[in-house]
């Protein structure tokens, strides 16, 4: 009965104030944007070859996603620079694990075929390496599900 009451006295309220309107006038209005977006659709991100292997801890912010990656990709051995790029698409549960199985969506590899194997090898245990990763909790419920694009490019210097 009192929810009822309060309510009634909440619809009068609006009334005697001229109706429920959200901003009195369209100057105020414009002042005030939309509501801010949501998280986009796919989340795109470069890993680049870096020397440094320091491991990621709690993961609490999308961006540092991509750099947790990169602390787990270790390039195969070589003659350096080769150039070679592999873009791979995939999305995590909420608690860091895959969801689903990834797609390579680009790849320009170059050198013999035993180069180009490996160079995708390493692509793949760096996400073997790091996986599960340690997500937040409330990072982990936002992004589980969402598409991630991880653009891996070898331009080490030699």
């Amino acid at each position: 009965m009192a929810r009822s009451v309060s309510f009634t006295l909440l619809l009068a309220a609006l009334v005697a104030a001229g109706g429920a309107r959200a901003f009195p006038d369209h100057d105020e209005r414009d002042r005030f944007p939309d509501p801010s977006p949501s998280l986009p659709e796919s989340v795109n991100g470069t890993v680049r070859a870096t020397r440094d292997g320091a491991q990621a801890g709690r993961i609490e912010r999308i961006r540092d996603v991509f750099p947790a990656i990169r602390s787990c990709w270790r390039l195969p051995k070589g003659a350096g620079l080769s150039g070679q790029q592999l873009t791979v698409r995939l999305s995590f549960k909420r608690g860091g694990d895959l969801l689903g199985r990834p797609r390579i969506t680009y790849a320009a590899l170059s050198g013999d075929a035993e180069a180009q194997r490996r160079f995708a090898a390493s692509v793949l245990a760096a996400f073997e390496t790091c996986l599960p990763l340690p997500f937040s909790p409330a990072l982990g419920a936002a992004i589980a599900g969402r598409p991630f694009t991880f653009r891996f490019v070898d331009d080490r210097r030699a």
